[in-house]
C-alpha cells in the first residue's frame, strides 16, 4: 500500500498504548520512542501529522503517570526522551526526503528548500508547545512536572534541536548552491513537492523504526 492511501493513524488508539506503556512498562523511555516512531511513519510526514502525534502519546503519558504517584516524575521524564528520540529520527528522515526530492523533483526550488529547513528548524517548538498545551488539561503534579521537563529542555537542548540543527546546515550546504533561486513555477509545483516530502520523510521513518526494533529485539534475545 502506497503512503498516498495508506490509512491515517488512531489518534485515540495512540493515547492508550501510551497510557499503557507509562503504567505498565519496564522500559517507558523504548517504548514511547517506538510507539511514536510507529505513528508518526504511518501516512505521511508532515507538520500537522507530527503535532498529533506528539499530542496523543503525551496526553496518553499524562494519564498514566497521574495513576504513577510518587513515580510519576520518572516516567515522564523517561516518557519526554523518548518522545525526543522519536523527534529526532523524523528529523533525520526529513533530511533525507529532502536530499531526495532535490535530485529527483523537477521543480523543486531554493523557495522549497527553505520551506522544508523552516519546517525541521520549528520541530523542536512544536515539541515544546505541544507538552505545554497537553500540561494544561492534568492534574497539578503532572502540570508542574512536564513544565520543568520543558524549561530544562530549553535551557540545556533536546536531541531533536541538534539533529534538525545538524540537518538544515548539512542541507544548506549541499543544495543553496545547486537549486533554481526562483519559486516553484506554481502553488501546485509547490504542494507537489511538500507532498512528495512528506510521503518520502514516512516511509524512510518507517524504515529507521523498523531497525531500530530489530536491534532493540536482537538485544534482548543476548540479554
Amino acid at each position: 500500500m502506497s503512503k498516498e492511501n495508506k490509512q491515517e493513524i488512531d489518534t485515540e488508539v495512540v493515547k492508550e498504548i501510551a497510557r499503557t506503556a507509562v503504567e505498565r512498562s519496564d522500559d517507558i523511555r523504548h517504548d514511547v520512542r517506538s510507539l511514536t516512531l510507529k505513528a508518526l511513519s504511518e501516512g505521511h510526514l508532515d507538520t500537522k501529522k507530527i503535532n498529533k502525534v506528539i499530542r496523543a502519546v503525551m496526553e496518553g503519558v499524562s494519564i498514566g503517570a497521574e495513576a504513577k504517584g510518587e513515580q510519576a516524575k520518572d516516567a515522564l521524564t523517561d516518557a519526554m526522551s523518548g518522545m525526543d528520540d522519536a523527534l529526532a529520527k523524523s528529523a533525520e528522515a526529513s533530511k533525507l526526503a529532502i536530499e531526495e526530492a532535490a535530485g529527483h523533483v523537477k521543480d523543486f526550488s531554493s523557495h522549497d528548500l527553505k520551506g522544508a529547513l523552516d519546517d525541521l528548524l520549528a520541530l523542536e517548538e512544536l515539541f515544546f508547545d505541544t507538552v505545554r498545551d497537553v500540561a494544561k488539561g492534568t492534574n497539578e503534579t503532572v502540570k508542574e512536572t512536564l513544565g520543568d521537563l520543558v524549561k530544562h529542555a530549553e535551557q540545556n537542548g533536546t536531541n531533536v534541536g541538534k539533529t534538525a540543527l545538524d540537518a538544515t546546515s548539512s542541507l544548506n550546504q549541499k543544495l543553496s548552491n545547486t537549486l533554481k533561486d526562483t519559486a516553484s513555477a506554481s502553488i501546485q509545483a509547490t504542494a507537489n513537492v511538500v507532498a512528495h516530502i512528506a510521503n518520502a520523510s514516512a516511509g524512510i521513518l518507517e524504515g529507521i523504526a523498523d531497525a531500530l526494533q530489530s536491534e532493540s529485539k536482537n538485544k534482548s534475545d543476548k540479554e
